[in-house]
C-alpha cells in the first residue's frame, strides 16, 4: 500500500483515518489482543491443512495423466478406424467385387462409350457452365 502513495501528500481524510485506527489498536487491552492473535494463527493452521491433499489428488499429478490418457484413446481409435485396423474382415470382404466390374465393363456391343460421350456434349457443356458459375439453374438471360 505504500508502494500506491509514493509522491502522493496523504488526503485529510486518509491521516484521520490512520490515527483513529492507531488510536482503536492502542485502546485494545493486552488479554483481547493475545486472543485475537491466538484466533488469526488457528485460522492460519486450519487453512494450511485443509490444502494439504494427498499426492494422488493433485492437479500437477492428474494434468499429464489426462493427457497420456487422450493421447491413447486417440491413438487407439484411429488404429481401429482405419482399414488396416479392420483385423476381423477378410480378405475376401476387402477385394473389390469383379462380378460388378464386369457388369459396367460389358455393354451389348453396339455403343462404344466414347461414342456415348459425344452424343451427350450438350449437356456436358450445360453441366460445366453450371458448376463453374456456383448456381446450377440459374436462367438464361432473355434476349
Amino acid at each position: 500500500m505504500d508502494e500506491d502513495t509514493q509522491g502522493l501528500a496523504p488526503s485529510a481524510l486518509e491521516t484521520r483515518s490512520r490515527a483513529l485506527f492507531q488510536d482503536s489498536v492502542d485502546a485494545v487491552d493486552m488479554r483481547v489482543r493475545s486472543r485475537l492473535t491466538q484466533a488469526r494463527h488457528a485460522a492460519l493452521d486450519a487453512a494450511a491443512v485443509s490444502s494439504r491433499r494427498p499426492w494422488f489428488l493433485r492437479t500437477r499429478v492428474w494434468t499429464p495423466a489426462v493427457g497420456v490418457t487422450a493421447a491413447a484413446v486417440l491413438g487407439v481409435a484411429l488404429f481401429f478406424g482405419s482399414p488396416i485396423g479392420h483385423h476381423g474382415m477378410s480378405a475376401a470382404d476387402m477385394q473389390p467385387n469383379l462380378e460388378d466390374l464386369d457388369m459396367v465393363a460389358s455393354g451389348d456391343g453396339s455403343v462404344d462409350a466414347l461414342d456415348m460421350l459425344q452424343e451427350d456434349l450438350d449437356f456436358y457443356d450445360f453441366a460445366d457452365k453450371a458448376a463453374n458459375s456456383g448456381s446450377p439453374t440459374s436462367p438464361s438471360p432473355a434476349a
